[in-house]
C-alpha cells in the first residue's frame, strides 16, 4: 500500500423499485474506472437489505478527484436511485479534494495515523 493511496467507502440504500437501474449504473461506473489510470481499485458489494458499499482505491487525491469529474453525471444518476448513507475518505487528503469534502455534508475524512495529515497538490 503506497502512502499517497486514497480510499473512498460510500453505502448506498437503494429504492426498492429502482435496482435494475441502480445496478446498470454500477455496472457503467465500473467499466470507467476500468479506464482510469490511478484508479487502484474499484469493488461493489450487496447485502440482503437490498443496501450496496462500493470501496474504491486511488492512487492519490488528484486520481480520487479526476474519477468523481469524470463520474460527476453516472453518480448524479446514481442518488436517483438510491440514498447516499455514509461517505468515508481516508487517507492524505489534498488541498482540491478536500475543497470537495468542505462543499459536501456528507463526508466524513480519516487521515493517517499517527502523523501525516495531509499532503499538497
Amino acid at each position: 500500500m503506497d502512502k499517497e493511496s486514497i480510499f473512498v467507502r460510500v453505502r448506498f440504500d437503494v429504492r426498492e423499485e429502482r435496482h435494475e437501474e441502480f445496478e446498470k449504473l454500477v455496472v457503467a461506473l465500473r467499466q470507467q474506472a476500468d479506464d482510469e489510470p490511478g484508479t487502484r481499485s474499484y469493488r461493489w458489494f450487496s447485502a440482503e437489505d437490498g443496501s450496496y458499499l462500493v470501496i474504491e482505491e486511488y492512487a492519490d487525491s488528484a486520481a480520487a478527484m479526476a474519477h468523481m469529474e469524470r463520474a460527476a453525471a453516472l453518480l448524479e444518476r446514481l442518488t436517483e436511485c438510491a440514498a447516499v448513507g455514509a461517505v468515508e475518505l481516508h487517507g492524505p487528503i489534498g488541498s482540491e479534494l478536500r475543497e470537495w469534502v468542505g462543499s459536501n455534508p456528507q463526508p466524513t475524512t480519516f487521515t493517517d495515523f499517527p502523523g501525516r495529515q495531509s499532503t499538497e497538490d
